[in-house]
């Protein structure tokens, strides 16, 4: 489930340059299936940090807090580039900084408003039990 919807990335960008990003083709037409893969893949980086911390996939239970539609966006569109950003682009930056924060989230310096917690799993005691030697105690 992706994090975030076409209609939310062009709210956040623009339906003009999310159609110029994800033209491929050169035709000039929107490529909807190359948005969709870039947010699915945007989301599952998404959830590589938020998984410690959080019970990932986000499902519909919570709403998908505002600042991860936005991260999952910047993250999107900086994959819908292609790598072809210079140091100084703002679409880098953005990425770039979206990674700083959830690097945050991971680390528990910073967390994500509105979600539970993820259940902690009890550390469980490993029991090792002596057997008995069927073959008589023989050894070898």
């Amino acid at each position: 489930m992706a994090y975030a919807t076409l209609e939310q990335l062009a709210s956040l960008f623009g339906a003009e340059e999310i159609r110029a990003l994800s033209d491929r083709a050169g035709t000039g037409a929107l490529d909807e299936e190359v948005v969709r893969d870039a947010l699915e893949r945007a989301s599952s980086e998404v959830d590589s940090y938020l998984a410690d911390r959080y019970a990932t996939p986000l499902t519909g239970e919570v709403p998908v807090p505002a600042v991860v539609v936005s991260v999952t966006g910047d993250i999107a569109r900086y994959r819908l580039t292609g790598g072809d950003v210079r140091e100084s682009d703002p679409i880098r930056q953005r990425y770039v900084q979206a990674l700083h924060w959830l690097r945050d989230v991971a680390d528990g310096r910073a967390s994500v408003p509105g979600l539970p917690p993820a259940e902690e799993t009890a550390g469980g005691a490993v029991l090792v039990e002596p057997g008995s030697r069927p073959w008589g105690g023989a050894r070898p």
